[in-house]
């Protein structure tokens, strides 16, 4: 299985989105269809489809934070895992995306950088 945890300043959300962020279930079906198309996941080279299991907000400072918990269910263990995150890239010409790979248990990391015009995908191998 493969996890993300994301963290989008809820305003730039709202842009992107066109619609108010809330817990409301149309929002959130909103979000959930935004992050489906916006991250793809290959685990070994076969596409993964995104669930997402919670989301909600906080804050960070002054500026408020939507934050959601995405899943994407592998048949098997992971060896090699392949990104497209292009988060916000529809809405900010300058939107860059920092993403930290950790491999469980173990906690082995990779970071990968993302940014709008890139769209092509990135794979770790572990």
């Amino acid at each position: 299985m493969v996890v993300a945890r994301v963290r989008m300043f809820r305003d730039d959300l709202q842009k992107a989105l066109k619609q108010k962020v809330t817990a409301d279930p149309a929002a959130l079906a909103a979000v959930s269809a935004y992050i489906g198309k916006s991250m793809g996941v290959t685990a070994d080279g076969v596409q993964l489809t995104a669930e997402v299991v919670d989301s909600g907000g906080d804050s960070e400072g002054d500026q408020p934070i939507w934050w959601v918990l995405v899943q994407w269910r592998a048949a098997r263990p992971v060896h090699a895992i392949g990104l497209t995150v292009h988060v916000l890239f529809d809405t900010f010409d300058d939107q860059q995306n920092i993403v930290v790979v950790s491999k469980q248990p173990g906690d082995e990391r990779r970071s990968l950088y993302f940014q709008a015009g890139d769209r092509k995908e990135q794979v770790v191998r572990f």
